[in-house]
C-alpha cells in the first residue's frame, strides 16, 4: 500500500526544533503568563511564570511539545492573515483606483488601439541617452 501525502495543514508544523526554539517557547510561555498576572492581577500567575522561567534556563527540551505548536501556529497564522490582510488592500486601495480610471477613460497601457488596429502599440522612443539618464533615472 502507498504511503499517503500528509494533510497540508502539517507542513506548517516543524517536527526538527533547535534548543534555541525550545528557550525561545519557554520565555513565550513566561511573557504570557506575567501579562496574564499583570492584566488579571492574580499572584498565582507570577509565580507560574518563575517555574515556567527556571525550566526554561535549566531543561528547554521541556517545551518541545508547545514549541511545535506554537511556531506551527505561528506561521499558519503568517500565512493566513498576510493573505487577509494584502487580500483587504487590493479591495480597499487598488481596485477603487483601477475602476475610477476606467471611468474616467484612462487606458495607460493602450489596449483599445492595441485591440482596434492591425499595428501594436509599441511606442519608438529615440532618445540619447547621457550619463545624466543613469544617474537620476526618474
Amino acid at each position: 500500500m502507498p504511503a499517503q501525502n500528509p494533510p497540508a495543514i502539517l507542513k506548517f508544523f516543524p517536527l526538527e526544533l533547535t534548543p534555541k526554539q525550545h528557550t525561545d517557547t519557554g520565555m513565550a510561555m513566561t511573557l504570557i503568563l506575567l501579562l496574564l498576572g499583570v492584566f488579571l492581577g492574580n499572584v498565582i500567575y507570577f509565580y507560574l511564570a518563575t517555574v515556567v522561567l527556571v525550566i526554561a534556563m535549566i531543561y528547554p527540551p521541556v517545551f518541545y511539545p508547545l514549541a511545535v505548536f506554537w511556531f506551527g501556529f505561528s506561521g499558519l497564522l503568517g500565512t493566513v492573515m498576510s493573505t487577509l490582510i494584502l487580500t483587504l488592500i487590493y479591495i480597499a486601495l487598488v481596485m477603487p483606483v483601477g475602476l475610477f480610471r476606467q471611468m474616467i477613460g484612462k487606458d495607460a497601457l493602450q489596449l483599445k488601439a492595441f485591440k482596434s488596429g492591425a499595428n501594436s502599440a509599441y511606442v519608438t522612443r529615440n532618445h540619447l541617452f547621457t550619463s545624466q539618464d543613469l544617474e537620476k533615472p526618474y
